[in-house]
């Protein structure tokens, strides 16, 4: 199995120990420092989630005081037990996804460790895949391997400029008939994903990235006639495009029209903003009316019964004058 999580080095700043985590994940990677008290901490808080003794807990952190070690050698042993520690809890189905984990590890918001995630990478994903082999597990991965394969063409030798007709010729079949065709797969799978926002945006965009990418690889292929080679291509093969465009956006490419959508989306998340305001507000007037009204059914209450006291002293006065008549 592959280990996401290694820890190269550790620091220390006034005595205390700082271990660097460095963590792998699909499209980046990052590194955040902990205490030893820290690791302590995490065993304490996922036994009380779990509902178990500290003791009990399955995997079981290095030593505190490691006797047979001195100095530097401490350090680098509770390095590699550290590392088993943490590896074995994120490939724990039961543990891998617990808020405190991924609190600990300072994951991106919305991330979620998966098994695809520690198979070994010893080779590629064939870029051919078919739509019903692609999900929400594994897309990452093909993402990763075409835009590889993207990138590769873009910078390998001294250019596609600079290449013979047949290379050329060889380059624009492999767009045709690989990288577009699983570019379109990724976007049909994420179109009938479960994801949500803003994962769900996040890999749009980055699609959206990725087209960009191939037109300008195939612009670059045909410097002379961009219009009748790259353009139309961009327009056929457009991902995100609709199958009837309007006059404002047919003439736009994937850049363009990302940018476009960008600043529709902002304007959109503006004039939400502005509503939830207006419904906040209209909240709060309809507050101050119910408080309002509720004064006044108090008023009327507190009348009602002066009414009723008064209707019975006249009620006595009445009575008392009839005596003395």
């Amino acid at each position: 199995m592959t280990d996401l999580i290694t820890i190269p080095e550790a620091s220390a700043v006034s005595g205390v120990t700082y271990y660097h985590i460095s963590i792998k994940l699909p499209l980046r990677s990052f590194t955040t420092k902990r205490r030893y008290s820290e690791f302590q901490d995490l065993v304490y808080k996922l036994s009380g989630d779990l509902g178990i003794n500290v003791s009990d807990f399955p995997y079981q952190l290095p030593s505190k005081r490691m006797k047979w070690f001195k100095g530097e050698s401490v350090v680098e042993e509770r390095k590699e037990l550290l590392v088993i520690f943490l590896n074995s809890i994120v490939r724990d189905l039961e543990l891998q996804n617990n808020p405190l984990v991924h609190n600990f590890l300072l994951t991106p918001v919305n991330f979620k460790f998966n098994n695809n995630m520690f198979k070994p990478k010893d080779k590629e994903f064939n870029l051919n895949i078919e739509l019903e082999g692609i999900d929400d597990d594994n897309w990452l991965e093909v993402y990763r391997s075409l835009k590889s394969g993207v990138d590769s063409e873009r910078t390998s030798g001294d250019g596609i400029l600079g290449s013979n007709i047949a290379d050329k010729i060889q380059t624009i079949n492999k767009i045709n008939r690989v990288f577009q065709p699983c570019l379109v797969n990724l976007t049909k799978s994420l179109d009938s994903s479960k994801l949500v926002d803003p994962e769900k945006s996040r890999r749009q965009t980055i699609l959206r990235e990725l087209q960009g990418n191939l037109d300008q690889l195939l612009l670059s292929l045909d410097p002379k006639e961009p219009t009748n080679s790259a353009r139309e291509f961009g327009k056929s093969r457009r991902v995100f495009g609709q199958p009837v465009e309007t006059k404002e956006t047919i003439s736009l490419n994937n850049n363009e029209l990302l940018q476009q959508q960008t600043q529709i989306h902002k304007q959109q998340d503006h004039e939400v903003e502005q509503l939830r305001k207006i419904i906040q507000r209209q909240r709060q007037i309809g507050q101050a009316i119910h408080t309002e009204v509720e004064e006044q059914n108090n008023l009327l209450d507190q009348f009602n019964e002066e009414v009723d006291v008064t209707t019975g002293k006249l009620k006595e006065a009445r009575r008392r004058a009839k005596k003395i008549l």
